[in-house]
């Protein structure tokens, strides 16, 4: 018959084996067992004849832990693993070994953060608690702030302590401590996305980046935690590309590496390059959920039905109750206005992470649509709560107050999304719209100057506006030449842009030449103005008339 030793090394295999193939059940079966053996027995079948016939596998077992400590370890990840965490933390209780430190504070703070979420499962509803906390978090402070004032706690215990802090809204210790972590450990890619949520602005990007370069001279974790910052502080793409291309050669078939690239094309609004890429992805992988959402929203703004619903059927199949899953079918209904069934999905999709902010944000896209701007502006704000970086959020709120008839927090709130996408026409043309209908008008040129600069500028509207602050101020000559390169530009593309605004461009023009007495250049803009609709044809037939009569004067 087995010893108790042989027994226990038998069990402590069959966790390992288990736990290899994921089968966590029978994990944590045999980790329940081996938690109730006899430590005595134990000790004394260690000393027996055959005490030699050991089952140790080191690839589980860590020689700096005694047996009990590994076997209270053993079962405590079982129990994580099965998503009991008040269950681990009480098994690991009053143990202070690193590793099983952290694993029971750790399982401590996610068995707080699971209790928040079940205060908070009313999405948007009247049980809707935006403001619970998570209980745990004093505790763990507790007992970890000793520990790192005497400098004994290890790269991932600094970790969890860095999450507390910034929990705890204490941002400056929390990200030295990160740092500390990441120094520590560089290949702990955890701790540098929680030092991520730390840096909201280009010079707090800056300063880091400084940092760093100075404690990690050349490594690939700092390269590619700069490349992904990049990416969320909307950082000049050849900031990106110097430090991605370089990594792509090393790991060409990275699936994380190409959806780096693809989002980048489609931050820069090159949503054909970004499909290319998103596609590619998908055949590498295609049951690989990451950045799926990001394609959706892409296939989205190209309205591409077909191919959506491909993706949503495709993603559901895969896994139903995946966050991404469901922003991805909310954006399916939302592209073919079915807004009720998107706004469903949303809520579906952050009762499953209510820290998806992405899909706070379009949440709050989805009831501008119903025209509830109450709950649009709630999405949004809980959106920027959880991620400063978020311009879609900021240009969100500025839409809305916009829509509100409140100029000046819209200009606020367009400030941020302009600070955030300096590149983005879109952000100066709306904060330009807001200063111009405030008569701020030298404010609002400026803000369309940098538009019209900005690459993939819709340069049309740009000049569109600007001609029209000229014109409201009396720079007649700037409004003309202004109103001659948009004419330009139609020319170009072989398509006159019948709208309201070229309609009055075409006017003024005949009006600014005919009182500059060119009276054929007059006649040419009244002629292609005659051929719009009312009330751009009449006027435009009555300055014919003007210029006709006046020609007839001048031949007298």
């Amino acid at each position: 018959m087995s010893t108790v030793w042989q027994v226990s090394k038998d069990l402590q295999k069959a966790i390992l084996d288990c736990s290899e193939r994921c089968l966590y059940i029978s994990m944590k079966w045999a980790a329940e067992l081996l938690d109730g053996i006899d430590y005595d027995k134990l000790e004394a079948s260690k000393d027996s004849s055959d005490a030699n016939q050991r089952y140790e596998d080191c690839r589980l077992l860590d020689s700096s832990l005694t047996e009990l400590e590994n076997n209270k370890y053993l079962y405590a990840r079982a129990l994580f693993e099965v998503r009991q965490f008040d269950n681990a933390a009480f098994v690991l209780a009053q143990f202070t070994a690193p590793k099983l430190r952290f694993l029971r504070l750790y399982a401590k703070y996610l068995a707080g953060e699971k209790r928040k979420e079940e205060q908070s499962q009313d999405i948007m509803g009247p049980m809707d608690d935006s403001s619970a906390d998570n209980t745990e978090l004093t505790a763990i402070f507790d007992e970890l702030d000793p520990l790192y004032e005497n400098r004994e706690l290890d790269a991932f215990c600094l970790y969890l302590y860095g999450v507390v802090l910034r929990k705890r809204k204490a941002n400056q210790k929390a990200t030295e401590v990160l740092l500390e972590s990441v120094k520590e450990y560089p290949y702990f890619w955890s701790a540098w996305m929680e030092l991520a949520t730390m840096v909201d602005t280009r010079k707090m990007f800056q300063d880091l980046q400084a940092v760093l370069d100075q404690t990690f001279p050349k490594h690939i974790m700092k390269d590619l935690f700069l490349a992904h910052m990049a990416l969320q502080l909307h950082q000049p793409a050849d900031l990106f590309r110097s430090l991605m291309e370089p990594i792509s050669a090393s790991f060409p078939r990275s699936t994380y590496i190409k959806s780096q690239w693809a989002t980048l094309r489609y931050d820069l609004l090159e949503y054909n390059e970004a499909e290319e890429l998103f596609d590619e992805l998908r055949n590498m992988n295609p049951y690989r959920l990451d950045d799926m959402d990001i394609f959706s929203n892409l296939l989205f703004v190209k309205d591409s039905k077909e191919k959506l619903s491909v993706l949503a059927h495709q993603s559901e199949r895969i896994d139903k109750y995946r966050p991404e899953t469901c922003c991805i079918i909310a954006n399916y209904y939302s592209v073919k206005s079915e807004i009720a069934k998107s706004i469903e999905y949303f809520k579906k999709a952050l009762k499953l992470n209510r820290n998806y902010h992405l899909a706070w944000t379009l949440l709050g896209h989805d009831y501008m649509e119903m025209k509830n701007s109450n709950a649009a502006i709630e999405c949004y704000r809980r959106a920027i709560n959880l991620n400063h970086k978020d311009f879609r959020a900021w240009y969100g709120l500025g839409q809305t107050y916009e829509i509100l008839k409140l100029p000046y927090y819209a200009i606020y709130y367009y400030e941020k999304s302009a600070e955030l996408r300096p590149h983005d026409p879109r952000m100066w043309v709306a904060l330009g719209n807001c200063f111009e209908s405030l008569d701020r008008d030298n404010q609002a040129r400026d803000c369309y100057k940098r538009a019209s600069l900005c690459e993939n500028a819709d340069k049309e509207t740009a000049w569109l506006r600007l001609a029209r602050v000229f014109q409201k101020t009396g720079n007649l000559d700037a409004a003309a030449t202004y109103y001659k390169q948009v004419l330009e530009l139609d020319e170009q593309d072989r398509h006159l842009n019948e709208s309201e605004e070229i309609g009055d461009a075409l006017l003024f023009l005949a009006k600014y030449e005919m009182n500059r007495f060119r009276y054929r250049e007059a006649s040419d803009y009244a002629k292609i103005a005659a051929d719009f609709p009312y009330p751009y044809n009449e006027e435009a037939k009555a300055l014919l008339e003007e210029l006709r009569a006046r020609g007839r004067a001048s031949n007298v």
